[in-house]
């Protein structure tokens, strides 16, 4: 489903409001996605949100507009498809965190997880 022009905007200003993107970093498109915070075997704490593709970045916002995350596509160390409990229904990236100094996974539950991370992959310059 393409996403709405109007949303689009709103996501685009709002980040900006944020500091999360620079003026010249689009939002291309936005989906509905869980995150798992704390994943412990086939169980996990899942927030919902929303995750946003920008040229620049992949980001985590919350259903209440609090950033959870947000990735520069060139700390992108690794995608792959996971589970989401016992569903095969989730992606999981791996970044750099430069406030650490070392990787970090990302669990996402998102509908169609194929396509996205086909996306990410490409936007991180990642080998297929």
């Amino acid at each position: 489903m393409a996403n709405k022009e109007s949303q689009r905007v709103k996501w685009q200003q709002a980040l900006l409001d944020l500091g999360l993107t620079k003026s010249n970093d689009r939002v291309e498109e936005y989906l509905t996605a869980n995150w798992a915070t704390h994943s412990f075997a086939i169980f996990g704490t899942w927030r919902k949100g929303t995750l946003i593709f920008t040229e620049q970045k992949l980001i985590f916002m919350t259903t209440f507009g609090v950033n959870q995350f947000d990735l520069e596509y060139s700390d992108i160390r690794e995608v792959k498809k996971s589970f989401a409990g016992l569903l095969p229904m989730a992606m999981t990236v791996t970044a750099y965190d430069k406030k650490t100094d070392k990787t970090k996974k990302y669990k996402l539950w998102i509908t169609g997880r194929n396509k996205w991370i086909h996306k990410v992959i490409e936007k991180a310059g990642l080998a297929v």
